[in-house]
Order: C-alpha cells, then structure tokens, then sequence
C-alpha cells in the first residue's frame, strides 16, 4: 500500500531535519514506510445481533472501502461499499441487516459524486445515496421528478435504533454573526428517502439535541452571547421547557444520557474536573455525589447502550489510557476474562451490540507498543479468536514504551506528560530528545496508546516528550483557563520546562533537543526558537499557524465553515 504522500514527505522531512542531533543508527529499524503506509484494517462496527461486522479496508487505489464479515462462522471480508475517488467513513448499523456510511474526497475541493452520506445492505445490495456533499444536488435528469436526495448543508446526525431502517439527519441555519440559529431535525426513510420533520418548536440558537432511549428529542442546548442555555421536553409532543441559563465560558453542562423514563445523566463539574453526575430536570438539581468519577482527569465518556433492550450497560473513556466501565455484571466479568488472557498491560475494548444476550463480542486490544489488533470473543465458548490486525507489519519487541508523569512548571502548575522511551536504552541514559507538540491548543494531546510520530521518532534513538501544556482539554478546568491567552508565553514555557523537568530526570541530553509539531504545535516550534533561545538546536513546523490575526480576521476560506454539533441519541453519539 502507498503512505499517505504529505505524511510521508513530512517524515522524511525530518530525518534530515533531526541530523543535527544525529543517533547511531539501531539494528532491525523500522522503515518510514512502517509508520506513514495506511492500515491493513481500519474502523470496526458490530451488527446488532452481533452476527457482522463491519470493517474499512484499503484497496489498491489507496482508497478506504466498506467491507463485511460473518462472525458465525468467521469470514472473509467482503466488499459492499467502494469509490475510486474517496474514502468510506463513519460506518455504522441501521439494523442487522443495513448500514449508514459517509464517503469523502481528499482535499479541499469535493467533486459531483465523490462525498455524501449512503446506505447499503450486508450484502451489497440497495445502495442508494441519502445527502449529497454538494451545495445543489438538482432534479433528476431527463424527468420532471426533483431528486429526494438531500443536499450540501444536511448530515446524518445518527441512526434511529428502533429496528427501522430509519436514520436522523439535520440541518444547521446560523445568523449574521455566525451563531447558530437553528437546528432542522428529521427523521429519514433510507429505503424511500421520506422525511418526517422533527423540529417543530426546537428552541432558537439550538446547536444540539439529546435524544432519549425511545428515539425521542428530550434535552436542547442553545448557545448565544457566551450563554448556554438548556431546555427539557417532559413528554413526546410536549413543550420546550428551559431549565438551566449558564455561563458558557465557566460551566459545564452536556447531557450524556437520558432514559424514556427522564432519567438524566450529565457530563458536568462539581469542583475542577469533569464528572457523570445525576440530573434531576423537575427539580433543575445536579446531584452533587458523582456517578463515576476520575481523580486527576476529566471524565470524557461515551456510554455503551444494548441495542435491543435500550439499557445503558457500561461506559467507556481514558484517563492516561482508554478504559471501560461496567454496570452490567455480565459485561464486566467478561472484560475480566478478556484482560487475563491477553497480553499484560493492553486496552480491551469490548464492541457489542444487543452488549447483553449477543453471542459475539469484538475486542479491539492495544497498547503503547502494539497498534492494535482485533479479537472474536465467543461467549458460548468463551474463547477468543484472531480477526486481524490494524498493522501487522509491525512488531512490538521494535517499538517504545511510553510513561506518564506529571512536573511542576516554573510557576507552580502541574504539567502531565507522556514519555516515549527507544528500545534497547537504559532508562538512565540521557539521550538526544523531540518535543511533540499537539494542535489545538484547547484540545486533549493524547494517552498512552500507540503513537506514530512518537515510536517513529522514537526507533530512531530519541525519546520523545509530549507535555500536556496548559490549555490542554481533559486535565481539569484549572489547567485549561490556565492556558488562556497564553499561545506564545505560558504554553511556550510549559515545554521548555518539559525539557529542564527531562534534563534533571537523565532521561534528555539538554543540548541536543528538537522541538515540532503540526498547526499549533507548527506555531510553537516556530515562535519556541525565538521565545526561548537556546533551550531547542532545531525546529520544524507542519501546517504551523504564522500570522495569529489574519487566523481570526480571514473573511475568506477556501474551506466550507461548518463546524460539527454534537448529537446523540439515547446515548450514541455522532
């Protein structure tokens, strides 16, 4: 398969770059290609049943394609889904039998049939296009009958769930100062393309909706003038009720899930960080006793709901690694198994879809040093068997182990980091260094999974530092407003202090260290140079932002401008 050319290039880019702290070349090193070549598999999505599996698989053009598998007995991926000018995404199961994808073209410009929004069955069959990425789709030639597929300006928001074959799908209107100032909702037929309007009396400047288990819209966020404002609808067909007006610079408040009976749940914060809290909407009260919280992390989860009795199961989420949580015993003793039998120190997480009853289970087990690979946990048996690996070329015993710590800045914060260690080092042996800096900046870096940048950096004899700088997203709010107005002061002296912090460790050589990264981080490898001299002997910059006020002031893109709302439906977020 060929590497993604501008990562690629990139990479290569930097092995010179980094020549000025030149290592001794290792035994057995992995190629660039190892580390820039797109995977062998890709994402995964398990019927309800638990009886398929979707996957993404490249082909020979490079291009990601849809592909399905039986898990009883376990197969050959076959292909239902493939463009030669596009890559599938976003793959999931209307029901047993049919699927929802999205296909979209690389690059800026996006060609008459190259992206949208599609349905096709398991086998291939009744494929049909449901949302156009074009700004007018027209009528279908030839005959006076206007086209019932959407048009540029319409996404799916996520798939109804009830057995249908029905999706959600809306449409966003924002005012003159860009705003949202409505959200259009519908519920979409994917075999006739009929719509049935869903929302009727959804509040102004709505820029999400929460559904609950029964598919109905129950909760509302509207955003306007740095006010968060949260409405709740008691009952199907009744009114928009607002029950909360926030600070949305300061306060919290995503609904995360909610049952037909209007039990609530919220992802909020009682003190620094991030909670599941228990939300009473009658009484407008957050339990202040948390229902599952991380000491030291926000708690940024994605609930598990069985798709057949709508009962929230479990919840998955990361502190410095990806984990799960269990409410159902089942679930838990079988994550238990799971974690026994595979390798030490692996995340295992478990995809299923009715998660109680379903013989089948997918397990996706990875670590620092293994990419990942996938697993059919068979509850009948009890056993696992190999589905396939995301990189199998691959070999652990070639890649780092990574570490998480956390250092005190020069002002007294408490900055976390991750580490990667090269194989075949001692731990006490200081050695030339990279500093990788995350984009965002408001944005969480990453977690002790596997890194390509970082291993690749890496098997080259260097290790590597990634400072979750402040600012970063996931650590609390405390570290994230710390971060505020601070692109090129605090945040710069947070990775300075990250080399010093590695320096008194023995883990870095001070005066051999490199600093990069890629939009922000392309930024603070440039403005580092400057800001702190002496500290980095090189820099490179990808896709580095250069001119802060042109980046606020362009009234011109070559972009379209619409950001992604958050929706979910009865826990499913899309």
């Amino acid at each position: 398969m060929k590497a993604l050319p501008w990562l690629k290039w990139t990479v290569l880019a930097w092995v010179s770059v980094i020549a000025v702290c030149s290592m001794p070349a290792r035994a057995e090193q992995p190629s660039v290609d190892d580390y820039t070549r797109n995977k062998a598999l890709g994402d995964v999505a398990i019927s309800p049943s638990g009886k398929r599996l979707a996957v993404t698989l490249f082909g020979k053009n490079g291009m990601r394609r849809l592909g399905v598998m039986d898990l009883d007995p376990l197969g050959q991926p076959r292909i239902v889904g493939a463009f030669d000018d596009a890559d599938v995404v976003s793959v999931q199961w209307v029901t047993d039998d049919r699927l929802v994808f999205e296909a979209f073209q690389r690059g800026a410009e996006i060609k008459d049939g190259g992206a949208g929004t599609f349905v096709v069955d398991h086998d291939g069959t009744d494929q049909r296009q449901l949302i156009a990425w074009r700004r007018a789709t027209g009528d279908i030639p030839g005959t006076a009958i206007a086209s019932r597929v959407l048009p540029y300006g319409w996404f799916l928001h996520s798939v109804v769930g009830d057995g249908s074959d029905d999706v959600f799908v809306l449409r966003r209107v924002r005012d003159s100062i860009g705003d949202f100032k409505e959200v259009q909702m519908a519920r979409m037929n994917t075999r006739t393309r009929e719509l049935r309007n869903l929302s009727a009396g959804l509040p102004d400047y709505t820029s999400s909706v929460h559904f609950d288990t029964a598919s109905e819209p129950r909760m509302a966020i509207a955003n306007r003038a740095g006010r968060t404002k949260v409405f709740w609808r008691a009952a199907p067909g009744s009114a928009w009720a607002e029950i909360a007006d926030l600070d949305g610079l300061k306060e919290d408040f995503e609904p995360w899930h909610v049952d037909a009976d209007g039990t609530v749940l919220i992802q909020t914060r009682v003190g620094d960080t991030l909670a599941l809290h228990k939300f009473d909407p009658a009484s407008k009260k957050v339990d202040p006793q948390p229902v599952l919280q991380v000491k030291g992390f926000d708690l940024d989860s994605s609930p598990e709901v069985d798709m057949r009795t709508r009962r929230l199961v479990g919840l998955h989420f990361r502190t410095d690694r990806r984990t799960s949580y269990w409410f159902d015993e089942g679930l838990a003793r079988i994550q238990k198994g799971v974690d026994a039998a595979l390798p030490a120190g692996r995340s295992n997480r478990l995809y299923c879809g009715e998660c109680e009853t379903s013989r089948f289970i997918v397990v996706r087990s990875s670590s620092d040093r293994q990419p990942g690979e996938y697993y059919l946990y068979d509850r009948k048996n009890q056993a696992l068997q190999v589905i396939g690996a995301e990189r199998p070329w691959i070999d652990e015993k070639t890649q780092g182990r990574r570490s998480f710590h956390r250092f005190e800045a020069r002002d007294g914060l408490t900055v976390p980091i991750y580490v990667t260690h090269p194989v075949g080092y001692a731990l006490d042996k200081p050695l030339p260094a990279v500093v990788l800096v995350h984009g965002g900046p408001f944005v969480r870096g990453g977690d002790l999974g596997w890194d390509a940048w970082a291993q690749f950096f890496a098997s080259r004899g260097y290790r590597v530092l990634q400072p979750e700088f402040r600012g970063s997203t996931g650590f609390g709010f405390s570290h994230f407003k710390a971060g505020w107005k601070e692109w090129g002061h605090g945040m710069l002296n947070d990775m300075a202090d990250a080399v010093q912090w590695a320096a008194k460790q023995g883990l870095v050589d001070p005066v051999r260290v490199c600093i990069t990264g890629a939009s922000y981080g392309g930024y603070a490898a440039l403005m580092s140079t400057i800001s702190q001299p002496g500290v980095y002997r090189c820099a490179a910059s990808f896709v580095g932002v250069t001119d802060l006020t042109l980046m606020r002031s362009v009234t011109w893109s070559d972009m379209p401008q619409e950001p992604e709302i958050r929706v979910s439906v009865g826990g499913r977020r899309s």
